[in-house]
């Protein structure tokens, strides 16, 4: 029987093809009514639309039914002769090494005939791919290589398999490492595809993508500021003790001239005297001030300098030093031991 003839009385023994391969217990199990109906109804509209020359939409309901009815073998030849239709040689040909398969083991020797006769017409004009994974590829753990999403087995490396006409993608993955992909165009029939798997490069982790705790190699450059910060400090504060000295001087020197004629040992005093006296308390209250600001300023700047990081030494170079600074009467007081 002819492919045209079988398609034609395709729409008789779609459901006679299923009750061929089971008993009639086993159906009732597998496979009711409304899914055998379902399917009838697929393939009448399939086959209508490929008489009318229209297989690309009539495919889609082929597979559609063959999912529905797996052991239904009629419409399995009728879907590989829409591949067929369609430029599909590669899936043609699969369905009828399918049926080819099926049919021998359920005896049905026309279905049989007919599969194995449109193989071997299809077969000298299937393009056939090969994946070359040369040995540093192959050595690479949990590598896996996909033709259009569907993973191929070791075994399938570096073997001629059959393929379809077109547009498709080749694309291996392994732990660690960039995924390789390549588009692959199949053009003409019976022409050998030779796709070589390269090396899949090494992921790398951008610094700034690294998180984590600094190390203490770099604990100095934390705090690279304490030194210049210590330096302005002191330098600040040398100047505030400087004018809080001559704030004080000024002020002794002012008291020491009210004293001269101008005020009695009863601190009574004259206008001038009185005036004296006056500048004497604001000098001295300047002084005050300056120098407590001053001292404040060089015990930070002290604790700044003796506690900054050593430069050039690491944590078991040595210990920094210890200081203890203090404001006095007339000075700052700076204790330690380096």
């Amino acid at each position: 029987m002819s492919l045209k003839r079988c398609r034609t009385c395709g729409v008789l023994t779609l459901a006679l093809s299923f009750g061929l391969l089971v008993s009639p217990p086993a159906r009732a199990q597998t496979v009711d009514a409304q899914t055998v109906a379902s399917a009838q109804s697929l393939y009448d509209q399939a086959v209508s639309e490929m008489d009318a020359g229209q297989f690309a939409p009539a495919c889609p309901k082929l597979e559609e039914v063959t999912r529905l009815i797996p052991e239904g073998l009629g419409a399995k030849l009728t879907l590989a002769e829409c591949y067929e239709k369609t430029g599909r040689l590669a899936s043609a040909w699969a369905q009828y090494s399918l049926v080819e398969t099926l049919a021998g083991r359920t005896g049905q020797a026309e279905r049989l005939r007919e599969a194995v006769a449109a193989a071997a017409v299809l077969k000298p004009r299937l393009a056939m791919l090969t994946v070359a994974v040369p040995a540093e590829v192959r050595a690479i753990a949990g590598l896996v290589i996909a033709w259009d999403g569907v993973t191929l087995g070791e075994e399938q490396w570096e073997s001629a398999l059959p393929v379809d006409a077109g547009a498709h993608r080749l694309v291996a993955t392994a732990p660690g490492r960039r995924a390789w992909e390549e588009a692959v165009e199949v053009r003409g029939e019976g022409a050998p595809v030779i796709v070589e798997v390269k090396p899949l490069v090494v992921e790398t982790v951008a610094p700034a993508a690294v998180e984590g705790r600094r190390g203490p190699e770099e604990a100095p450059s934390e705090r690279a500021w304490q030194r210049p910060a210590a330096l302005v400090a002191l330098g600040v504060g040398v100047i505030g003790v400087g004018v809080g000295a001559t704030l004080g001087g000024l002020a002794i020197a002012r008291n020491g001239q009210s004293n001269e004629g101008h005020c009695n040992a009863e601190n009574l005093c004259n206008q001038e005297g009185f005036a004296l006296r006056e500048q004497a308390l604001a000098l001295g209250n300047g002084s005050t001030v300056a120098m407590i600001a001053g001292g404040a300023l060089l015990a930070g700047g002290a604790v700044l300098w003796f506690t900054a990081p050593a430069r050039g030494k690491d944590k078991g170079a040595g210990e920094l030093g210890r200081a203890r600074v203090a404001v006095v009467p007339g000075g700052v007081l700076l204790q330690g031991r380096w």
